[in-house]
């Protein structure tokens, strides 16, 4: 084998390599929180929450008003929000606009146990919380 062919089989190699490390993996550590924005009431669907494991929250607005979604758990973490094709990265995020018939997801790492409220603050009286128990807890 020519070191010509041999350098191109390695590329070869190191292409596809890189293709299948670029497909997206669904993570199965991934705790998933889905709320649903309907009749100015949020409704949340979601399993046992643990403490340091990639948290995403995703939120639908199925109103025809604009609501927003906003929380302090957020607060000194790292999240990252994904809405309408753009990416915001940040630490401390409060939270997302949600126009009607549309959806954000909010991606960060549970860090704190306990009574975690959100609200939105257009609409005051509408309020959710997440319950994050540490294990010592339970």
């Amino acid at each position: 084998m020519s070191i010509r062919s041999h350098s191109g089989a390695s590329l070869f190699l190191l292409l596809c390599l890189f293709g299948l490390s670029a497909l997206p993996v669904e993570s199965q550590s991934e705790q998933v929180v889905e709320v649903v924005i309907k009749d100015f009431t949020f409704v949340t669907k979601q399993e046992v929450l643990r403490l340091g494991l990639p948290t995403v929250i995703k939120i639908v607005n199925k109103d025809n008003e604009r609501h927003d979604f906003g929380s302090t758990m957020f607060e000194g973490l790292q999240a990252r929000i994904e809405k309408d094709g753009v990416i915001v990265y940040g630490r401390g995020l409060g939270g997302v606009m949600l126009d009607p018939k549309r959806d954000a997801t909010i991606r960060f790492n549970m860090e704190r146990p306990g009574r975690h409220t959100f609200r939105c603050s257009i609409h005051p009286n509408m309020k959710g919380e997440l319950l994050l128990l540490s294990t010592e807890a339970v």
